[in-house]
């Protein structure tokens, strides 16, 4: 299950449209069972309604406690709810409480539980399913979580040759983007200080930009400077007819949209991979899964080498 799908060329993140089905349908089937068994369909619908939002609320809480440095300079930031950062347990222990504490002051509350259970409980497992299957069942090619990262070979905006093999020992952030593309300029300053702040401890930090010509790179990073390194193909769009490196490794990874992001560990594994704006939330979690916390040392991370050419041998 891909973690973002495109649905007329707008990226939707799948745990977003799962959440919006799994409601649709809880609350579709809840009506259903009340009318069977005369309960009070009005009253189930409201508490499932209240659920959600305090399932939500208390989601938030607990990111926001665990990870509070996501949040230290921008606190009004907690309150963008349409942006990742939710512990899905909390969430799930918030809603169900507050729907036993409803249902069990009303008369018939035996009836009405099991409505209520019946209704929720078949359409959360279904949500569950599709959350804890994120970037399973994708085709055997394609990179994934767990994954040794594949050797790349590119140039640097001066022309030099670069390579991800010199990098090995390093925790590493590798972010694909494009000129034309408005998200990765919107994440581009957070990017910047994610490096600056985490370079000392030995953070790598890569943009790679998508098979765009240096001359049109050069230009735009003229407009918004950044301090980490940008690498880029050495031929463009138009040369010839096989894909550049860049685009072949897009098209590894999904070639959902951009911007696409890497999380590599010190062994050369790939521990995440983000597609579309990062935002502080989420950037936390994916740095701690390679190592990397805020404001402390690089811890080391434990994976085995496959021996294989056309991956990283770290």
């Amino acid at each position: 299950m891909p973690p973002v799908l495109e649905i007329g060329g707008l990226l939707i993140a799948t745990p977003t449209l799962a959440l919006v089905i799994f409601f649709s349908v809880s609350v579709w089937l809840m009506g259903f069972l009340a009318q069977r068994v005369a309960a009070d369909e009005a009253m189930l619908t409201r508490t499932a309604e209240r659920s959600l939002i305090i399932g939500l609320i208390a989601a938030r809480a607990a990111f926001v406690l665990e990870y509070p440095s996501a949040y230290q300079d921008n606190p009004i930031s907690i309150l963008y709810f349409w942006q990742p950062g939710y512990e899905l347990w909390a969430g799930i222990a918030g809603g169900a409480i507050y729907a036993a504490w409803k249902i069990t002051r009303r008369d018939a509350r035996t009836r009405h539980g099991l409505v209520f259970v019946g209704g929720m409980l078949p359409p959360l497992l279904a949500f569950l399913f599709v959350i804890s299957t994120l970037n399973q069942f994708v085709r055997s090619d394609q990179l994934h979580a767990g994954m040794k990262a594949p050797a790349l070979n590119l140039v640097d905006l001066n022309g030099k040759p670069t390579s991800l093999a010199a990098l090995c020992g390093s925790p590493l952030v590798l972010n694909i983007w494009a000129t034309w593309c408005y998200a990765c300029r919107q994440e581009m300053p957070l990017l910047d200080r994610t490096y600056q702040e985490g370079k000392a401890s030995g953070l790598k930090l890569i943009g790679v930009d998508l098979a765009e010509p240096v001359s049109r790179v050069r230009a735009f990073l003229d407009q918004l400077p950044v301090s980490y390194p940008i690498w880029l193909d050495t031929q463009g769009r138009d040369a010839g007819s096989s894909p550049s490196p860049t685009t072949a490794l897009f098209e590894r990874i999904g070639g959902v949209g951009l911007p696409t992001t890497l999380f590599i560990d010190r062994k050369g594994v790939i521990r995440s991979i983000s597609t579309g704006e990062l935002v502080p939330a989420t950037l936390v979690v994916d740095l701690g899964k390679i190592g990397v916390e805020p404001q402390k040392p690089v811890a080391n991370q434990v994976a085995s080498t496959n021996g294989d050419a056309s991956v990283l041998s770290c």
